[in-house]
C-alpha cells in the first residue's frame, strides 16, 4: 500500500493534474468508480489507483493496480469527499469529426460550466465543441463536472484564425448568442452544419467572433433578468437547434 507523497507514482498523479504535463503525455486524472469503469469499458485505462477496500472491484483486469491509503486519496483529490478511486485515462484525438452541430466556447473560465456544456452537448446531439482559450477540458473539476461525458465529446482547441479557416472549409453557419439577437422562439434556420457561439462568463462573446457569426440570437427572459449562466444559455440554445 502507498502512504507516502513521496512517492513516485504519487508525484506523477499530482504532475498530471496540471494541464502542463497532461498535454505532454495525452493523460489525466480521473477519479469515481463511475467514471473510472466508463473509462475501463472504453479501453482508456492504463492504471488504476484506490484504496484497499475498492481492490477487489478491479482485480483481474490486465491493467496495472496500486492501493493507497485513505489519507492519500484525500491529497490526490480535489473534492471534498472521495470515493478512493482514480485511473490514469488516455486522451485520445478523433479520427473523424462531425461539424453538423458544434459549440464554439469563446475564453470560457469556469471549469464546472465547460464540464455541465458538455454533458448538455452530449445529451442534445453537439459533438464537437470548439474551445478558444478557454480552461484546460481534462481538469478534474471539468472531468467530474461533465460525467465523464467530455471524453465522449470532440474538444478541439482552436484559435480564431484555425476557427475562421474551418468555417469557410466545411460551410459552417455561425450562430452567436447575444441579448440583442432575434428571439431563438423566432429563430428557424436549420443549416446542415451549425456552429453556437457561447461567450465567456464575464465579458460574453468577443468582437472577433460577433464579426464571423451568420445569425445573432437571443434568449427572451422576463422580471428584469438580464443574463444567464453560460452553461444554461447553452443547454438553451443546444435544445432550440439540435436537428
Amino acid at each position: 500500500m502507498i502512504t507516502s507523497k513521496d512517492n513516485k507514482l504519487i508525484k506523477y498523479l499530482i504532475a498530471i493534474k496540471d494541464k502542463k504535463q497532461s498535454r505532454l503525455d495525452s493523460v489525466c486524472l480521473i477519479e469515481t468508480y463511475k467514471i473510472v469503469r466508463q473509462m475501463i469499458d472504453n479501453g482508456r485505462v492504463t492504471h488504476i489507483i484506490c484504496v484497499e477496500e475498492k481492490r477487489d472491484l478491479f482485480q483481474n483486469l490486465g491493467i496495472p493496480l496500486d492501493t493507497i491509503s485513505g489519507g492519500i486519496a484525500n491529497f490526490i483529490s480535489d473534492a471534498s469527499t472521495t470515493d478512493g478511486v482514480f485511473a490514469i485515462c488516455r486522451i485520445e484525438t478523433p479520427d473523424t469529426i462531425n461539424y453538423s452541430r458544434c459549440l464554439i466556447l469563446d475564453n470560457l473560465q469556469d471549469p464546472s460550466n465547460l464540464g455541465s456544456i458538455v454533458r448538455s452537448a452530449r445529451a442534445f446531439g453537439f459533438d464537437t465543441i470548439f474551445a478558444i482559450n478557454s480552461v484546460y477540458p481534462f481538469s478534474f473539476k471539468c472531468i467530474r463536472s461533465s460525467m465523464g461525458y467530455i471524453f465522449d465529446i470532440n474538444l478541439i482547441e482552436i484559435t480564431y484564425e484555425k476557427l475562421k479557416e474551418t468555417k469557410f472549409e466545411k460551410d459552417i453557419k455561425f450562430v452567436c448568442a447575444d441579448m440583442f439577437g432575434e428571439s431563438i422562439e423566432k429563430f428557424d434556420k436549420r443549416p446542415q452544419n451549425l456552429g453556437v457561439i457561447i461567450g465567456s462568463e464575464g465579458k460574453g462573446v468577443s468582437d472577433i467572433l460577433k464579426d464571423m457569426a451568420d445569425y445573432t440570437v437571443s434568449i427572451p427572459m422576463q422580471n428584469q433578468v438580464e443574463s444567464l449562466n453560460a452553461s444554461v444559455s447553452a443547454s438553451i440554445f443546444m435544445f432550440n437547434l439540435k436537428k
